[in-house]
């Protein structure tokens, strides 16, 4: 998936977590959940998060969706980020969890666990296609409607 179908994803996955009160400082929240959903590509050059000195760095010692797609790394980092602050970690495990969930849809898919397991999961949606769009217009449309709800 391309950088603003995980936003707008992980946009609906905060305002949900939101709603419900799982959030104190709602503006370290919504910044962790926007990093946590890019930072799995920083190993992607092309990506918006690759495309600076740490994904230079990061491409030395791991390929895109290896070590940066594992729910493992991800679930380490929002915990460290959880030690400093309860809402930067969860906004950040969000994030994370949103975009290897939409990931595991994509054509070329993830492993979960990696490098511990070899459970790949491959969905049917290609990466910038047709359907990819569609996807992102209904969850700019529910992120939308939520909003609204929840502001009023």
């Amino acid at each position: 998936m391309i950088f603003r179908t995980h936003l707008a994803f992980s946009f609906l996955i905060g305002l949900i977590a939101y709603y419900f009160n799982f959030v104190d400082n709602w503006i370290l929240f919504f910044l962790f959940l926007f990093i946590g959903a890019g930072f799995p590509d920083v190993d992607n050059k092309n990506s918006r998060f690759g495309k600076n000195i740490l994904s230079r760095i990061t491409t030395v010692f791991s390929r895109h969706r290896k070590i940066f797609h594992s729910l493992i790394f991800g679930a380490t980092l929002s915990y460290l980020f959880f030690i400093y602050d309860k809402d930067t970690g969860l906004g950040f495990f969000l994030g994370f969890l949103s975009h290897l969930i939409l990931d595991a849809f994509t054509k070329e898919g993830i492993n979960f666990f990696y490098p511990f397991g070899k459970i790949n999961v491959k969905g049917f949606v290609r990466t910038g296609g047709k359907l990819e769009t569609i996807l992102f217009f209904i969850f700019v449309t529910i992120d939308t409607f939520l909003f609204f709800i929840i502001s009023t």
